[in-house]
């Protein structure tokens, strides 16, 4: 599935509950620049405070080139199905193995982002995971690890690593975007540097994307 690049995403706050089953680490919020405006989006699961997920329309920012069909992305579960409790917070809480094929001509670079589409907080979405500097022809990573040369975000649960699905026990199941991005210049982004740097320089580089979605429910 072809989609738009996700763009500046703001941190809902820091040494907060994020209703997300997780406590966000007491860093500094001034770290994250303001959002550029976003279109708002209704939503009737419940308060902010009470959010870990996304925007569930694409973000203004700047324009993408459109994928070819060719372009996708694999995880171990299907398109809009269950995400195993393996990846989630409830069980090893462990970054899935995940392959792509049909890159575009050009991509030096992939880079990869989850975030969760069910729910909004001032219309920004909440990062779990974004990961760069991967080989386009590679092809795939494993389970829980990365190859040399890959970089992380710090998340916004404060982590420089994958954080999984984990809403609100009770809720609605919640719906979790996986995109792959192809990039046609090296992000050259240390570990650690903040999610929204990372999505920018994604939003600069890209030429096309992939996306996948699974739900989670607890």
């Amino acid at each position: 599935m072809v989609m738009t690049a996700v763009v500046v995403l703001t941190l809902i706050g820091a040494g907060c509950d994020t209703g997300d089953g997780k406590q966000l680490r007491p860093y500094d919020p001034a770290d994250y620049p303001a959002p550029a405006p976003t279109t708002e989006v209704s939503d009737s699961v419940g308060p902010a405070e009470n959010f870990d997920g996304a925007d569930s329309l694409p973000p203004a920012g700047p324009e993408i080139a459109a994928s070819p069909e060719s372009f996708t992305l694999t995880a171990p579960w299907l398109d809009g199905g269950a995400i195993d409790a393996r990846y989630t917070c409830d069980d090893l809480d462990v970054a899935p193995p995940l392959s792509w094929g049909g890159v575009p001509d050009g991509t030096v670079e992939i880079a990869i982002a989850m975030v969760d589409d069910s729910a909004v907080s001032e219309g920004q979405p909440f990062v779990h995971w974004v990961v760069a500097g991967l080989d386009p022809n590679e092809i795939a990573i494993v389970e829980g690890d990365l190859p040399e040369g890959a970089v992380q975000a710090l998340n916004y649960f404060g982590d420089v690593d994958y954080g999984g699905p984990c809403p609100p026990p009770g809720d609605d199941p919640h719906l979790y975007r996986l995109t792959a991005y192809a990039l046609n210049t090296p992000l050259q982004l240390a570990d650690g540097t903040l999610a929204t740097e990372f999505l920018e320089a994604i939003a600069q580089a890209t030429i096309g994307s992939s996306d996948l979605n699974g739900t989670y429910q607890r």
